[in-house]
């Protein structure tokens, strides 16, 4: 059974010169966990993964993506046990953002890692834990924490196109570099099978990555 993290706080913060979203969640054994990422990486996801975010489903997709991309690495040093009872494919290539047909397939896959992970290390929920309290107060203490990031997102059409065109560049640079990892179906891209990080553009590094990138040509 995976550990269920309640998310109690949402602030916005700055790590060095960067913006940030912090979510402080409390663990069952009662210890918080804090969960931090750039105030940009919702629109590197919806750049990355193709995700409409003028949607209420699509603005989800992307906080779930964010809020449990931090336990993708225990997959990474699951025990060699995993493999013997069928949960691990030969394949060393794995599908990946940098790697997949397109953005679409690179989704799927990503979201099925996502997926295996809420159902076998943690899931991070909003539910209010519960208060005995009725009327008014209930409803105060039901508040989503994560309404706060849904009303002040700051994606925008441009960023977003400008995001998708230098993922789009990164992507068509490293299809050059080597073949494309073809197209499995859902049992041969097990998330135990990562040979490598999934790309993250949650990292400070990544959000500086046009600045680095800024004095090569466009593919």
């Amino acid at each position: 059974m995976p550990e269920q993290y309640r998310i109690i706080d949402v602030a916005r913060t700055v790590e060095g010169d960067m913006e940030c979203w912090e979510i402080r969640q409390e663990r069952p054994d009662g210890q918080h966990h804090l969960t931090i990422f750039p105030t940009s990486s919702l629109e590197w996801r919806a750049a990355e993964y193709d995700i409409d975010h003028r949607t209420p489903d699509g603005l989800d997709q992307i906080l779930d993506m964010l809020l449990h991309e931090p336990f993708l690495s225990d997959l990474l040093s699951a025990p060699a046990s995993t493999a013997a009872k069928g949960l691990a494919a030969p394949d060393p290539a794995p599908v990946a953002l940098h790697n997949a047909p397109d953005r679409a397939t690179a989704r799927a896959a990503h979201l099925e890692r996502i997926a295996h992970a809420k159902q076998t290390l943690v899931t991070v929920t909003a539910a209010p834990a519960p208060t005995g309290k009725t009327g008014a107060a209930a409803a105060r203490a039901a508040t989503d924490p994560l309404e706060v990031i849904r009303a002040n997102h700051g994606i925008t059409p441009e960023g977003v196109a400008e995001k998708t065109e230098f993922v789009e560049q990164v992507r068509r640079r490293f299809a050059r570099q080597q073949p494309a990892a073809p197209y499995r179906p859902a049992a041969n891209r097990h998330p135990q099978t990562l040979a490598e990080p999934v790309w993250d553009a949650a990292l400070p590094e990544r959000d500086q990555a046009r600045a680095r990138d800024s004095d090569q040509e466009p593919a």
